[in-house]
């Protein structure tokens, strides 16, 4: 059966690799200057965004760490898939509207520009554009899931897997940057919606567990004994063990959706009266794909519990198991899918720290070089950085890490902790100013750093350690706003008249 899906897998992969790169040239006939490889500026309807950014937020970690999670430690690692889209979703309601905004006004490209932008500092957009290099963490998780799908499905080396991801996503980023990411990703996200609600009915129905759910149930009762459906937490887990730690989780995602490869999506809506639009069909979208955690509850009951797996690898196994070759190898593909469909916006936001916030924003003022010059070589250094960052990830990916989930919040944990002050507070208070944001964002950086690495409180935990940095960075920013302004005062005036 293995042979079948290993041909099947390779069938399918060839015709998902080539709809790619199409779609990578398609995104090039579109890419004529570096704000269209950026943002893609107003180009699309909410449906599509919707797709890009929920798949953006999904990623390899829903696909296959949840499910991985959900195997290893039962039913209380749930709080995860259950909370990240409720807390993710609530915080683009408090700040979207402002990034498309001021985004079209003052023509920002990243998210570090806007907050640059939004307190009139350079500093600001410095700091946050060097933090946001801990996108790639999140970059290395992605690799690593595509590779593991590439070992299990295809039989080639983890590394071979590694390679050929790092030259497929390069090859169409470098084409069409945003536009090809976009595309990519609304039919990415497609798949992924298919996938989730498949493994949702797959559970229900108890696929491959003679005498079904309720067989299923009895299974995950007796050989996760302390993470069936029964147990809410698990005692003395370091991030699942009371609701203190589940409610960091929660607190930690609020900010999820301004990381830069999200938070630029908001520009690329095609009008500000989509974005209530946008906001729904994300929910329901954003809602579906966690789902996938169900897929390792499955396993449990389904997999031989003497099988010698990696956990993030539970899902491709589980599909060669209770699936026919074609489907196991289609579905295998459509994970894959998720996996590109976050590298892809990975890798344009970390050209953009070079290309945009660096080079356009940063030393083309300080030269005598002229538009059309400093707009060629911006452009140039959107394209070949991505193969820089790309390899430079997977370097790293070589050695994989034990739970992607985890390994990939190392980054995304100083990125929210850094970034919920100035950006989650400053787009709802007119009040909040520039020393308040620039000490909010020192606040939550050292906070979560110091709760996080051996020298300060050593948890190892970075949901944990994320979430105490995302309450820290917003208290420290509402506490000193009131100390440093008056009631009254518009810090978003400049902002507002800026054209």
């Amino acid at each position: 059966m293995m042979d079948s899906v290993i041909m099947w897998s390779w069938i399918f992969m060839s015709i998902f690799i080539g709809a790619m790169l199409v779609f990578g040239y398609l995104g090039m006939k579109k890419t004529h200057t570096s704000d269209d490889f950026a943002t893609a500026r107003s180009s699309y309807g909410p449906v599509t965004i919707a797709l890009v950014i929920s798949a953006g937020i999904a990623s390899g970690s829903t696909f296959m760490g949840m499910p991985g999670l959900s195997y290893a430690l039962g039913a209380p690692s749930l709080w995860y898939p259950l909370l990240y889209p409720v807390a993710t979703v609530f915080g683009m309601l408090f700040f979207a509207k402002a990034i498309k905004e001021y985004g079209d006004k003052l023509g920002t490209r990243t998210i570090p520009e806007f907050i640059g932008n939004r307190y009139n500092s350079n500093i600001l957009r410095l700091v946050l554009a060097v933090i946001s290099i801990l996108l790639i963490f999140y970059v290395i998780s992605q690799l690593v899931a595509a590779a593991t799908m590439f070992q299990i499905m295809m039989g080639l080396d983890y590394g071979v897997g590694i390679i050929i991801t790092i030259v497929v996503i390069g090859i169409y980023v470098f084409l069409g940057g945003s536009h090809s990411d976009i595309m990519t990703d609304a039919v990415q996200g497609a798949l992924m919606v298919l996938i989730a609600l498949t493994v949702v009915v797959c559970f229900a129905l108890g696929v491959g567990v003679e005498g079904g759910f309720g067989e299923l149930i009895d299974r995950i009762t007796e050989r996760r004994p302390e993470g069936h459906f029964g147990q809410l937490f698990i005692p003395g887990d370091e991030t699942y063990g009371s609701i203190w730690l589940v409610l960091l989780l929660l607190i930690a995602h609020l900010p999820f959706a301004v990381q830069p490869h999200l938070g630029n999506k908001f520009m690329a809506v095609r009008s500000n009266k989509d974005l209530k639009k946008l906001l729904m069909f994300t929910t329901i979208f954003a809602t579906i794909l966690p789902l996938m955690g169900l897929g390792g509850m499955l396993a449990i009951g389904v997999l031989d519990p003497s099988t010698d797996i990696r956990a993030d690898a539970v899902i491709p196994t589980l599909f060669t198991e209770i699936f026919p070759p074609f489907l196991a190898a289609f579905l295998a593909v459509a994970v894959l899918s998720a996996v590109m469909s976050t590298s892809d916006g990975l890798v344009v936001s970390l050209t953009q720290i070079l290309a945009n916030d660096i080079f356009r924003l940063s030393i083309v003022p300080r030269t005598k070089m002229s538009e059309e010059k400093a707009e060629k070589y911006e452009l140039a250094i959107s394209r070949y950085s991505t193969f820089l960052f790309l390899m430079l990830a997977g370097i790293v990916a070589w050695n994989p890490p034990e739970f992607l989930s985890i390994f990939m919040w190392i980054g995304i944990g100083g990125i929210v902790s850094a970034t919920a002050g100035p950006l989650v507070v400053g787009s709802l208070w007119k009040r909040a100013n520039r020393t308040s944001a620039i000490t909010s964002l020192a606040a939550g950086t050292i906070a979560y750093w110091f709760i996080y690495l051996p020298f300060g409180l050593d948890v190892s935990n970075p949901f944990a350690a994320a979430g105490m940095g995302v309450i820290i960075s917003m208290a420290v920013m509402v506490i000193m706003t009131l100390v440093t302004s008056k009631p009254g005062d518009n810090n978003l005036v400049q902002f507002e008249d800026a054209q």
